[in-house]
This record gives C-alpha cells, sequence and structure tokens, in this order.
C-alpha cells in the first residue's frame, strides 16, 4: 500500500500557478475553492432536517457539515497516530503528508451534502418523481415530428434523469457546475457510490451490494469518474479509500444531532428521549449494556439538564464511535485501499453500529414523522412541483427553438425565453460546454438530439436542485401570482 499513487496533486485541468507546487500546497488550495464556492453557501439556508426552520440553533445543512468536518477530522488524525505508533507512515508514503490528508478528508466531509436539493431527501424525491412522471412525455412532444430515436434515450438518459441522488448531483456541481478543477484526490474522496442510476442495483449479497447501492454519479460525469479512476489506481466500481472516513464521520455527526435538535425543539422532551433510547436498545439487544452504560453515566453528572446530559452522550459516543472506525479502517486496511470493503466502517455487527442504529430509529420513529417536519415538507413538495411544472415548457421545445431563445430574442417562443433568462448563468454555462463537447464525439444525429435534451432537461434540474428552501417558496408564489 502506497498512498502516493492514492493521494495527486493532478488536476483535471493544469493549474495556472507554479507547476511545482507540493501535495499540502494542492489540497490548501483545494480548501480555498471549496470554502469560497457558492455552493458551500447555499447550505446555511438548506435544511437538515426541518424545513424552513427559524431558530437558528437548529442545525441547517451548513452546521452539520461543519460537525461532519470536525469528526472527520478527529477520526483522520486518530488513523495516522496509530500508523505512527506502530511506525507504518513511511512504508505507506504518509511520512510527511499528514496534513494533506486530513485535508483532503476534511474537504469531502464538508462537501458531502453540496448535492443535497432544498427540503433534503424529500426534494430529491419530489424532483425524481417529476422526472419519472413528465420526462417522456415533455421528449415526446419536443420530438413529435422527428419519429426516429436512439435507443440511448431509453437505456440510459431517461433512467439517468428519473432518479435524483445528491452524491450523484454533488460530483456535477464541484466540477461542471462550479468549475472547481479540484485534484483527482479531493474529488474521488467525495464518491461515496460507484454506479449510474442506469445500472440495475446489485443483489443484496453480491460482493459490491454496499458500494452500488445507490447511484453515485451521472451519465453526464461518466468520463469524469472514468478519469478519477484512472489517476487514482481505482479499479472500476472500487472507492477511494478516504470516502470511508468521510461516510463515519457523516454517520456519528448526524445521528446525535437529529435528537439534540428535536429535544430542542420540543418535539421530544428530555424523559421522552431517554425512555424511547432504552425501549429501542431493548428491541435491538439481549442483555447488553453497552448504550445503557453511557446514558446512565450521562444521566448521573447531568441530572435534569438536558443539554448537559446531550453534551455527555455526544462525547462519549463520538469518543467510542471514532476509535471503533479507526480500528475497523486498520483491520480493514488493504479492503479500505483497493476500495473493496463492501461495508461502512462502523459495522453491522458491533456495540457501537448498534447504538447508531438505536439512535437513528428513535429518530426515524419519533421525529421524522413529526407535524413540525412532515408540514414544511409537503408545502416544499407543492412548491418543488410547481416550480417545475412552470418551466415544463422549456423540455417540450423543438432544438432548434430551444436553440433560437437561448440565441437571440423569441417573438414566437417568448414564455419559454422568459423562463429561460430565470436560470443561472452557470447551469447555461455547463449546458452550452456540454453542448459543445457533442460536436467532436462519435454520436449519430439521433443521439446528439437525445443528448442535448438530455442537458436542457439536467439544465432545469441543476437549477431547481440548487435553490435554497425558502427561495423554491418565493420562486414559486412569484411565478404562480400565489
Amino acid at each position: 500500500m502506497n498512498y502516493l499513487t492514492k493521494l495527486t496533486c493532478t488536476r483535471p485541468r493544469v493549474s495556472s500557478a507554479d507547476s511545482d507546487r507540493d501535495l499540502l500546497t494542492e489540497t490548501e488550495s483545494n480548501r480555498g475553492r471549496i470554502i469560497q464556492s457558492a455552493a458551500i453557501r447555499r447550505l446555511q439556508q438548506k435544511t437538515q432536517v426541518y424545513p424552513l426552520e427559524t431558530n437558528a440553533a437548529v442545525r441547517s445543512r451548513l452546521t452539520h457539515s461543519l460537525e461532519v468536518q470536525q469528526t472527520g477530522r478527529y477520526l483522520a488524525q486518530t488513523i495516522l497516530q496509530r500508523l505512527s505508533d506502530t511506525h507504518q507512515l513511511k512504508p505507506m508514503g504518509l511520512s510527511g503528508q499528514e496534513t494533506a490528508f486530513i485535508n483532503l478528508v476534511e474537504m469531502a466531509c464538508l462537501m458531502h451534502d453540496i448535492g443535497n436539493p432544498p427540503f433534503g431527501h424529500f426534494g430529491e424525491a419530489a424532483i425524481s418523481r417529476w422526472m419519472q412522471d413528465k420526462a417522456h412525455l415533455c421528449h415526446e412532444k419536443a420530438f413529435k415530428n422527428q419519429p426516429a430515436r436512439s435507443s440511448l434515450l431509453e437505456t440510459t438518459l431517461l433512467p439517468d434523469l428519473f432518479t435524483y441522488e445528491g452524491n450523484a448531483q454533488a460530483l456535477r456541481i464541484i466540477h461542471h457546475l462550479q468549475d472547481l478543477n479540484l485534484t483527482y484526490s479531493q474529488m474521488g474522496a467525495l464518491m461515496k457510490y460507484t454506479r449510474t442510476p442506469y445500472e440495475p442495483r446489485p443483489d443484496k449479497g453480491s460482493p459490491d451490494a454496499y458500494r452500488k447501492k445507490k447511484p453515485g454519479y451521472y451519465f453526464s460525469e461518466a468520463h469524469l469518474v472514468s478519469d478519477i479512476w484512472n489517476h487514482l489506481d481505482i479499479n472500476e466500481g472500487c472507492r477511494f479509500p478516504l470516502v470511508y472516513i468521510m461516510e463515519a464521520a457523516d454517520d456519528i455527526s448526524y445521528c446525535i444531532a437529529d435528537l439534540e435538535d428535536a429535544v430542542d425543539k420540543g418535539i421530544l422532551s428530555f424523559r421522552d428521549l431517554r425512555f424511547r433510547l432504552y425501549e429501542v436498545w431493548e428491541e435491538f439487544t439481549d442483555h447488553n449494556n453497552y448504550l445503557p452504560n453511557i446514558m446512565e453515566s450521562a444521566i448521573q453528572r447531568a441530572g435534569n439538564n438536558k443539554q448537559e446530559f446531550i453534551v455527555r452522550l455526544r462525547t462519549r459516543l463520538v469518543r467510542d464511535l471514532v476509535n471503533y472506525a479507526a480500528k475497523r479502517y486498520l483491520q480493514q486496511h488493504q479492503a479500505v485501499f483497493d476500495g473493496t470493503l463492501d461495508e461502512p466502517l462502523i459495522d453491522g455487527q458491533s456495540d457501537q453500529h448498534l447504538a447508531l442504529d438505536t439512535l437513528k430509529t428513535v429518530a426515524i420513529r419519533y421525529v421524522f414523522t413529526s407535524m413540525e417536519k412532515e408540514t414544511p415538507e409537503l408545502r416544499g413538495y407543492s412548491a418543488l412541483m410547481g416550480l417545475m411544472d412552470i418551466f415544463q415548457p422549456l423540455l417540450e421545445l423543438p432544438r432548434a427553438a430551444f436553440a433560437s431563445i437561448t440565441e437571440k430574442d423569441s417573438s414566437r417562443h417568448f414564455i419559454e425565453q422568459r423562463l429561460y433568462h430565470r436560470l443561472s448563468g452557470k447551469h447555461k454555462l455547463a449546458y452550452h460546454q456540454a453542448l459543445q463537447s457533442l460536436l467532436s464525439s462519435d454520436y449519430s444525429r439521433e443521439e446528439q438530439d437525445d443528448l442535448e435534451w438530455y442537458y436542457r432537461a439536467r439544465l432545469l434540474i441543476d437549477y431547481v436542485s440548487g435553490m435554497t428552501d425558502h427561495f423554491v417558496l418565493t420562486e414559486y408564489q412569484s411565478l404562480s401570482a400565489i
């Protein structure tokens, strides 16, 4: 295992900076590009659990991402310290590269949710459903005078549009929409899953079932992913090793945070929280006191102070879970390095995983079904679906007609032109760059027509998914005259 084959300075485009910069400098450059990107700023107005939340103490996607970043840093430091204690840093090419290693983990953690649409997973479902219901009909209307269609549309492009996945959108944002030109290592550290939406999900029990349980990238980024795998010496369908650290940091962070926010909002009382944790733990285990012992210790120190209880609970769990994840990373080091480990670091056979599962289950049963969460989600669903209906005419235009409204004023398509004007400049640039790349491709004329329409559909998805929760409502109200 030589990490210098994985940690690289190489970017998709040659940087204008000094070509002799070292790995540490390049990871610091990644950090600057990421932190200053609009995609990170938008996270402050995207929901973590509670849409349209006005209480600033309740977590947004940004505050959650900052917590994941800190946990990821702690876990990366723990792994490196254990490698140092066993004198393995130098043989693995990590001696002197510790800060660069940590930088890559931290920035992957900070970015891990940038592909999430407004209203979180509910927003993902809304965009997916709209495409499943409307995309085929829009395409038929746009091409009603051109009956010959390519097989690429049915086998690849439409299935690709039917599933919105935040992990796949994150890769699209950092490369094609924000054009951050990050190093291949930084992009690799973000890719949790290794298949496209048009590839079938593997059967349970297959050797890649976990790594491919969700789409990790779209057709539009397929060439980029191939380049990432080639530059980082990753076999097709495998992961980059630092992804396992980012994933564990996310799991550790959100399971506790969701319950803390529920207590802050009064959805769960302090007493209910403790009772539900004990109740679910007993469902999952038999004569196991791991989590109850942690809770009893927290109660003894905190008394009836709910905030102190949660701080004590979080502190102990984070420490235990980080130590366990670091242990697993090193126990499975070869499989992690190769990207073939087909399970998370905090695996299902451990007390630590049972503790995480208990926290998640309490949140699912008693928090995620609350009116405080579901009512604004339904508002968001109506607004998202309504917005996409308003922009639907853009997907129904023939290719030549759409080209005309992008190039000059059109009196014939004045509604569609005004809708086009509302789209983001960065998103429109990504669309035109994708079309430009088709000119030098080997696709047939029919395939190029279908690909143009595919990138047009991506243009709409990019615009809507990039909105903040409040902007979705504002834009919908503005355009529907409500």
